[in-house]
């Protein structure tokens, strides 16, 4: 069925002075001519609908007086809004109120079409404008650089639940991994939602994965002594500073990468984590034991590099000679060297022997809480004091690397 052809149309146009206005134009049933100008499109629509409805000899509804706080405009726009709702056959009798609530619920912004490597390198940018620290644009990076690989001709929006659980779940991925995957994704795409280059986040309904809590693993008092000892031993010891302040310090590796001589204070026993190279970004003065300060005298003179140029080379070395396995030794017979250990085997001596959660958990950098549900009754006493005395015997003495010790580091 065609539509009934309108007899009076809507022409905008600008007046003299500049300002838009709208013209009603066409003719009555009785031949006249109308041409009326309005303010506004919503009022101009509004009049159109009275002039046909007068034409096919419909009684116009009698307008009263009621008070509002509606402006002409609005009042216009709401007629002809309930008008449009007369004419449909699907919503006819419908308030306006349940339109307006229809609508609140369901619209959503048009997307933004973008490939999602464009998003993802808008994304990075973004992220290292706000100063986001090196190591984590390189996990940023390199979790959703490479979901971009796997999907690199599809648009940021086309990207599905399924696509994410196939990426997080590949076959040989550790569980922190996919952890860590899920985490970082659903925060990309949670800035893409922000961005409109996504309807909703895919990764946002995708089950946690559970971890088991496991204990920090831990250094032996022996093999502690024995990694004093190489790092002593090797290389005029260029590694003895690092390990020093990553046992008996217990700072952080990201931490001891930014860290030099100027934060050190050998006569005050004190290192001083500046808020740049804290991991909360928050300044942090860290109690030196005599120990530690005993070991740490002869480079401070030197000024030895805390991570020189070929400090992982070096410190691969140490760690193979006092029996655990480099970053990829691959040698079956080595102990594995777990994540911060040196720093885990740092704060489990110090809270063993000052009992006190609060103290060790200002020295460390951590809540009390943490440190009672992590670090709780991994020492003995005995083994506590021991500790805080390793390296005192041998402290300033440097000893050359000998023939037997290269051939084994090599």
């Amino acid at each position: 069925m065609k539509a009934n052809k309108s007899h009076f149309r809507i022409v905008s146009f600008k007046n003299p002075s500049g300002k838009e206005v709208f013209r009603v134009t066409g003719c009555r049933a009785d031949g006249k001519q109308v041409r009326q100008n309005l303010p506004t499109l919503a009022e101009a629509t509004v009049r159109q609908h009275y002039l046909e409805l007068e034409r096919q000899g419909v009684a116009q509804p009698s307008a009263s007086m009621v008070s509002t706080r509606l402006t002409p405009d609005q009042i216009a726009d709401a007629e002809t809004a309930l008008h449009r709702l007369a004419d449909k056959t699907l919503v006819a009798g419908k308030t306006l109120v349940a339109v307006v609530d229809f609508f609140l619920a369901n619209y959503r912004e048009p997307l933004v079409k973008i490939p999602l490597v464009d998003a993802f390198a808008r994304f990075i940018e973004e992220k290292t404008a706000a100063n986001k620290r090196p190591d984590t644009i390189r996990n940023l990076s390199d979790r959703v650089g490479r979901l971009c690989k796997l999907h690199a001709e599809k648009l940021a929006g086309d990207i599905l639940k399924s696509d994410i659980e196939a990426f997080i779940n590949q076959p040989g991925k550790g569980l922190y991994a996919r952890v860590s995957d899920r985490s970082v994704l659903s925060g990309f795409f949670r800035w893409c939602v922000k961005n409109q280059f996504c309807q909703t986040n895919p990764a946002e309904n995708i089950e946690k994965i559970k971890v088991d809590e496991d204990e920090p693993s831990i250094l032996p008092l022996a093999d502690v002594r024995a990694l004093v000892s190489e790092a002593q031993g090797y290389k005029d010891g260029v590694c003895l500073p690092y390990v020093t302040l990553g046992l008996f310090c217990a700072i952080r590796p990201a931490e001891l990468a930014r860290l030099t001589w100027n934060s050190i204070d050998l006569q005050a026993h004190t290192v001083t984590i500046q808020g740049g190279a804290a991991k909360r970004r928050k300044r942090r003065v860290v109690d030196i034991s005599k120990n530690a300060a005993a070991l740490l005298a002869p480079y401070a003179l030197r000024q030895t590099p805390i991570r020189g140029l070929n400090w992982r080379r070096d410190f691969d070395a140490i760690k193979r000679l006092a029996g655990y396995g480099g970053r990829a030794s691959g040698a079956e017979t080595l102990k594995p060297w777990g994540p911060d250990i040196m720093r885990h085997t740092g704060i489990s001596h110090h809270f063993a022997f000052h009992k006190h959660e609060g103290k060790t958990a200002e020295w460390a950098g951590n809540s009390p809480d943490v440190i009672h549900r992590h670090y709780k009754g991994l020492v003995t006493d005995s083994e506590a004091a021991a500790f805080w005395k390793i390296g005192t015997a041998t402290a300033g003495k440097i000893i050359k690397v000998t023939t037997a010790q290269a051939r084994r580091a090599a």
